[in-house]
């Protein structure tokens, strides 16, 4: 019983493995830090994140800043992007040993403008996007999903599924599978280029649609993950 079990949460920790692997290899690698301004010092963070991101563009990366706005409290994503892992990896050893960021930290550290609330790093499930495909401004809605142990692929294979009919109402779909600092998150990515493309797209989306059709159809299915968060935000640089 217990040899049975040990080797069946092993199976599950190296799918989980295979998984993450085999994506981040080639796919578009992402960096989050999520960033809370301190009371009255909003303006001063985002002066702050500007002066990094120029250090970090030199350095490799692609950088945007995107405001969270309704289902979140006031964060900022700060997001570092790459095209597959060995861009990453080169950029990493670069900033390791830069003195910029040696400057840039011991003058942020004199007058912080805010504190870091979390980070994780992600990979693209769609191999073919590069970091130079996250060039515009964009209004973003985020689902984010905890799947349960050994479920990652089933988890993928619905989201899959779902894509086409959420692309076909307008928005652009992308998913991410999180690693390091969120291990089994997923996070489900609607892209708009505006407000007003975001509410179109979902006013698709309601009785007698595809995608009701759709949801309607899986409402039988297993219960894989948990929604652990919703929310919109948008490019702020």
């Amino acid at each position: 019983m217990f040899w049975e079990k040990f080797m069946r949460n092993l199976k599950n920790i190296l799918l989980s493995l295979i998984i993450a692997f085999s994506t981040s290899s080639f796919s578009e690698v992402a960096e989050v830090y999520q960033w809370k301004a301190f009371p009255g010092k909003s303006m001063e963070m985002m002066e702050s994140m500007l002066k990094a991101a120029e250090i970090h563009e030199k350095q490799g990366a692609k950088v945007a800043i995107d405001v969270h706005n309704v289902g979140s409290t006031q964060l900022v994503n700060y997001v570092l992007r790459w095209d597959d892992s060995k861009s990453y990896a080169a950029s990493k050893d670069i900033q390791a040993s830069s003195d910029e960021w040696v400057e840039f930290w011991a003058e942020a550290n004199q007058n912080p403008s805010g504190e870091m609330m979390a980070s994780f790093s992600a990979n693209n499930l769609d191999q073919s996007r590069k970091a130079s495909d996250f060039d515009g401004s964009y209004v973003y809605s985020v689902n984010v999903w905890k799947v349960e142990t050994g479920k990652d692929m089933e988890l993928i294979q619905r989201f899959m599924s779902s894509k086409p009919i959420l692309e076909k109402a307008g928005a652009r779909v992308e998913i991410y599978q999180a690693n390091w600092g969120a291990p089994g998150e997923y996070h489900y990515v609607l892209m708009f280029d505006s407000w007003s493309a975001l509410e179109e797209s979902f006013s698709k989306l309601g009785p007698g649609s595809e995608w009701a059709a759709y949801m309607q159809s899986r409402a039988d299915d297993e219960i894989i993950a948990e929604q652990t968060a919703w929310f919109t935000g948008q490019t702020a640089n």
